[in-house]
């Protein structure tokens, strides 16, 4: 008896204290299964519904609860993608897609009665694309540097963001539209109620994205509807404060949605919901691209958005939490290569009658100057609507405001963006910084990656680690990052030299600030309820 008492005691300590030791696990609805530990331990919860399918009459609806299930659900692959055309970067040809979409993914390391914190990330690609199954956002790097990493899922294009006049009178809430921002808040209210059963702390959740997915946090951040879901923000390249116009991803109002929202409705020759909602979806999602528009603003319908982001925060009714965020050295370089106007023609086009007082911050070479160009379509595209959501929320939140700039090119290997594209010219591109802040580059194979990216991509998922756990990115052995102050601005450049600066893009972008209130329509007003 005695030497089974110490043998117990022996395996008692020896045994792993996994929180998923019995095979399974209860979330809402019913069992999953829990797969087993990968690398570093990780584990890899795949495919976990968080809604109802939207499917039917659920099809341009809040996400509905899930139904509860008998056995025990696998975890072992993704869920399908949203509906989407499919993409070698966002959604393979092999990936299946389909509206029952509604899935996320959780990796986590946690011990029995571990209380982590939790790493919620929303896609990018323009609200029309991609997924959490993009193997750049693999979990398992972060979540091993103490962490539990969640990526969403949430509807896309037009079934996911389109507003009808039909829509908004059947819905109870006198507004229609932005049903992916309320898959990312039901997403996260999944989050709130089981977490704790995955081994993380619901009340201390980071939301973060890149692109679309910067702009959905933004979106969240403003929103009522997303009130104590999170504790901290992130936004890579991308922002809600983007300038007001159509192709832009600034908040809209309702009724030039739902105007839009008609064009799709008679391009599939009926505005009867029902007869809509009867439509195949890929029959939706190829009339959305021969009317041409987006399918993808948010709408300030005096439900998920009460007022415009912008009006939101200027009246202290924003989520008030720390916030990180920031942009890339090179992110108009896809677009500015390709633009064939001149220079002072793009500045025209961009800026109108305040042209003339923007043109001085683009010394360039010539009216060809492809660098300068680039740097015009980054400014415009991303970086300036970056700064403005960081310069809001310094001066009307409470909370800290950390501003970055990503310096590093990746190693892309020639044709990465086409046969016609130098590599040289990409620089520090649009999302770049992604598989840095993962610490995923194996997910690059065809990239030349050097011990020199290791270290840029090891020193920037802690600074986004630290954050995550504190609310701070600071930490030891990292060079200092101070708080953006409006006053003394200084921020982050972050690469193969890391370290904070005098912030270089200020002037210039309080000038285009001034230009954009002389040019820009006013900010979208709810409609009245």
């Amino acid at each position: 008896m005695r030497s089974c008492l110490v043998l117990a005691a022996i395996l008692a300590v020896a045994a792993p204290s996994s929180a998923f030791a019995d095979g399974s696990i209860a979330i809402d609805g019913g069992a999953i299964a829990v797969p087993v530990a990968g690398p570093m331990g990780i584990r890899s919860f795949r495919g976990i519904a968080y809604a109802a399918a939207p499917v039917g009459q659920l099809r341009w609806r809040p996400p509905a609860p899930l139904a509860a299930w008998q056995g025990v659900r696998p975890t072992d692959n993704f869920g399908a993608d949203c509906v989407q055309r499919p993409s070698e970067n966002n959604s393979p040809p092999a990936r299946p897609r389909s509206e029952d979409c509604l899935y996320l993914n959780v990796w986590t390391g946690a011990a029995r009665g571990a209380k982590l914190p939790v790493f919620v990330w929303f896609h990018g690609g323009g609200s029309r694309v991609g997924s959490g199954a993009e193997p750049q956002f693999d979990g398992t790097a972060l979540a091993a540097k103490g962490m539990i990493v969640v990526t969403v899922n949430y509807r896309l294009g037009p079934l996911g963001f389109v507003s009808m006049p039909g829509l908004t009178a059947e819905s109870g809430y006198r507004a229609s539209g932005n049903y992916g921002f309320l898959d990312q808040i039901a997403a996260l209210q999944w989050v709130r109620r089981n977490i704790a059963a995955l081994g993380g702390d619901p009340a201390k959740v980071t939301i973060a994205g890149e692109s679309s997915g910067s702009v959905s946090t933004g979106t969240l951040m403003a929103s009522p509807l997303a009130r104590g879901l999170f504790a901290q923000v992130i936004g890579e390249s991308g922002s809600v404060f983007r300038a007001l116009e159509y192709g832009s991803m600034g908040a809209r109002s309702l009724a030039d949605e739902e105007r839009k929202g008609l064009q799709l409705a008679d391009k599939l020759g009926t505005r009867d919901l029902a007869q809509l909602r009867a439509k195949p979806a890929e029959a939706i999602l190829a009339a959305s691209e021969q009317v041409g528009t987006f399918y993808n603003l948010p709408v300030v319908d005096g439900h998920v958005l009460p007022a415009s982001p912008a009006q939101l925060f200027a009246q202290h009714r924003s989520n008030d939490v720390p916030l990180l965020v920031g942009w890339n050295s090179d992110e108009g370089s896809l677009q500015g290569v390709g633009v064939v106007a001149p220079l002072p023609q793009m500045l025209q086009q961009i800026y109108g009658a305040q042209a003339a007082k923007i043109a001085p911050f683009y010394p360039a070479t010539g009216p060809d100057d492809v660098a300068v160009r680039a740097r015009v379509a980054g400014d415009d595209g991303i970086a300036f609507s970056a700064w403005t959501w960081a310069m809001a929320a310094a001066k009307f939140g409470t909370h800290p405001v950390y501003v970055y700039q990503f310096d590093r090119a990746p190693p892309l290997p020639a044709g990465a963006f086409g046969p016609k594209f130098d590599v040289a010219l990409a620089g520090a591109y649009h999302g770049a910084e992604i598989s840095y802040v993962f610490d995923t580059l194996p997910a690059h194979p065809k990239w030349a990656v050097t011990d020199a990216d290791r270290r840029v991509a090891a020193q920037m998922s802690t600074y986004w680690a630290n954050f995550i756990k504190t609310g701070n990115p600071n930490g030891a052995g990292l060079p200092a990052w101070p708080v953006y102050d409006p006053v003394h601005p200084r921020r982050m450049a972050i690469g193969l030299t890391t370290g904070a600066v005098d912030d270089p893009d200020y002037a210039r972008f309080v000038a285009i600030r001034a230009a954009r209130r002389q040019i820009d329509p006013p900010e979208p007003v709810a409609p009245q309820k």
